[in-house]
């Protein structure tokens, strides 16, 4: 397997330095693509030092002006040559279990779409625990994936997805770095993230499993998610970029609507219970002076792409999704 890292960054040069250093380390990695996204300090050998340590294999991109990571993935997917590529955050870790991961993908005798695996999210890390949130780690359990032995030690392992449980998988937070990607499988489909500052990897994560015919999963833990409640972090922003986030949807719903019959009607509830929650969390996290504007869109989101066959089948498998999506469409209709 030849597996191409790509990095996005912008304005974290610590983090990025902190991350090459432990990639040089790893040694899994035959090219790594960094793509500065017009940080105030361009990223670069002289601003980072560890960048030396893998300069045979790195490749910089910079952007002229601010594009969001989306576009900077998507700059990145152009030029890879590894036959598997891997997307990863400036800001997060690697774990020493993740080349035993790309070992298991490598010794895959038959082609997979991608393969994901655990993470360590920071959050649940500074009360004492370990793994995801709790949310991610019961979908995890109902998808029958995790596995593992009750005495903490980790099975090391892949396992095929059926397409029942790929519906549950898809609802763990949507990342785009839990995942290692056929190269051929994303451009071939052309798979892609939104090109917006905020929300971009929704695309990504919910039109490969659309696509994807064949998922593999591992109880193995290959990334620490580190999650910052302050600063200009993008995570973190409260304007109005947030309502960017439609355009990742439609495009989703795109793929659904052009997915064979199978997939369309399998993940079509799935991701509308996703993007109902995150709506909801939008609204939490956005100014006040953008939530008449989020109702609205929100009202024209499920006018324009829920039909009413999709609306009976949601009805059917949720009644209380669809009370929700009723109630939206309706108070703001009236307001």
């Amino acid at each position: 397997m030849k597996l191409s890292l790509v990095i996005p960054v912008w304005n974290d040069l610590p983090g990025l330095d902190r991350l090459l250093r432990q990639v040089s380390e790893l040694g899994v990695f035959a090219e790594i693509f960094v793509v500065d996204d017009a940080s105030d300090e361009p990223a670069g050998p002289s601003t980072v030092p560890a960048a030396a340590a893998v300069a045979d294999r790195l490749t910089w991109l910079r952007s002229a002006q601010r594009r969001g990571a989306g576009h900077a993935r998507n700059l990145a997917l152009e030029r890879v040559s590894g036959d598997h590529v891997i997307f990863f955050d400036s800001d997060d870790l690697f774990t020493k279990d993740f080349p035993a991961i790309v070992a298991l993908a490598a010794a895959e005798t038959r082609p997979f779409d991608f393969l994901m695996f655990r993470h360590h999210d920071s959050r649940v890390l500074q009360n004492g625990g370990s793994g995801m949130l709790h949310d991610d780690e019961a979908r995890w359990q109902r998808a029958c994936v995790d596995r593992a032995p009750k005495d903490g030690t980790q099975k090391q392992g892949t396992i095929v997805v059926p397409p029942g449980p790929a519906q549950i998988l898809a609802r763990v937070s949507a990342y785009p770095w839990n995942k290692i990607y056929r190269t051929e499988f994303l451009r071939s489909q052309r798979i892609r993230c939104t090109e917006t500052m905020v929300h971009n990897d929704v695309e990504l994560h919910w039109t490969s499993f659309i696509m994807a015919r064949r998922i593999l999963a591992t109880t193995m833990t290959g990334a620490t998610h580190f999650v910052s409640t302050g600063g200009m972090r993008l995570t973190n922003r409260r304007n109005a970029e947030r309502l960017e986030v439609f355009r990742s949807f439609e495009n989703v719903l795109t793929r659904l609507r052009t997915a064979p019959t199978a997939e369309r009607l399998g993940f079509l509830h799935p991701f509308t219970r996703f993007a109902s929650d995150l709506l909801s969390w939008v609204r939490n996290n956005i100014d006040a002076e953008h939530h008449h504007e989020l109702r609205r869109r929100t009202r024209a989101f499920y006018l324009s792409g829920m039909n009413p066959d999709w609306m009976r089948l949601i009805a059917f498998r949720d009644p209380a999704l669809a009370r929700r999506i009723n109630r939206s469409i309706i108070e703001e209709g009236l307001s």
